[in-house]
């Protein structure tokens, strides 16, 4: 029976850690996964559960029998590769988030946060357009894109550290980065062109009408019209959302292509 234990160990306990290694790289920093979406128990749990089922799918394991800085290094790799595609994935949905955060400053939303750079509550509208997000990610199981990707990664990255083509990962992140941020003006600059001409507009009023307090009327006026802009244009946000969404597996698969 301890012979047993000890074949096991030797054969499995390290191809397993270093799985666990990449998968937590993934789930730092992936949506759904990250941030306060699931209970730290239920990540533990799923990351054990997750972490059995993709040792049954990797195609080479290894033995516990190697040097220390090979073991260490490794493990770093590991993580390095999960975060990457975790990182993807969040550049994608976090795109969303950008966008709301100035649609949340010109319409009145996050006036705190404008006149108080220390407040750290982020503003409502940015919380609700980057749950309707995650919301849209998940229906279109973006999670279950991710682990496949996860998975698919050992034939492209062995389990075991080796080289890194650096040059390919900053070159396929900066199409991602230029993607998301151009999405990202797709939200705000139709709220920042509303939003200017009802400053213009006000503007001609106080010219107008002088004896008028433009500001008092202005700021809650704003607000009431980007609100319902809001409501309208969460249709549109929608279809841009899953868009990008759809965008996400095959900028994974060019990063995982031989």
């Amino acid at each position: 029976m301890v012979n047993t234990w000890y074949v096991l160990l030797e054969r499995y306990a390290l191809s397993y850690a270093l799985i666990l290694s990449r998968l937590t790289g993934l789930m730092v920093i992936a949506p759904f996964f990250a941030g306060f979406s699931l209970p730290l128990e239920i990540m533990v749990i799923l990351l054990i559960a997750l972490g059995y089922l993709t040792l049954m799918n990797i195609p080479i394991l290894t033995t516990i029998n190697l040097p220390l800085p090979t073991i260490v290094g490794s493990v770093a790799y590991n993580f390095f590769i999960g975060f990457i595609i975790g990182l993807i994935a969040y550049t994608i949905v976090s795109s969303v988030y950008v966008g709301s955060e100035i649609f949340g400053i010109q319409s009145g939303f996050n006036v705190s946060g404008s006149l108080d750079p220390t407040v750290e509550e982020s503003p409502i509208t940015s919380e609700f357009i980057y749950l309707i997000s995650i919301y849209i990610f998940v229906s279109l199981k973006g999670h279950l894109v991710l682990y496949e990707a996860l998975v698919n990664s050992f034939q492209k990255f062995p389990i075991l550290i080796t080289d890194i083509p650096f040059k390919e990962i900053n070159n396929l992140y900066y199409k991602v980065f230029i993607d998301t941020f151009l999405f990202s003006l797709q939200i705000a600059l139709p709220l920042i062109g509303l939003m200017f001409l009802i400053n213009v507009l006000f503007g001609i009023l106080s010219r107008l009408v002088p004896q008028m307090n433009v500001f008092m009327v202005a700021m809650p006026a704003s607000t009431m019209i980007m609100f319902l802009l809001m409501v309208v244009m969460i249709p549109v946000w929608v279809e841009l959302i899953s868009k990008m969404v759809y965008k996400m597996e095959p900028y994974i698969a060019q990063l995982l292509s031989r």
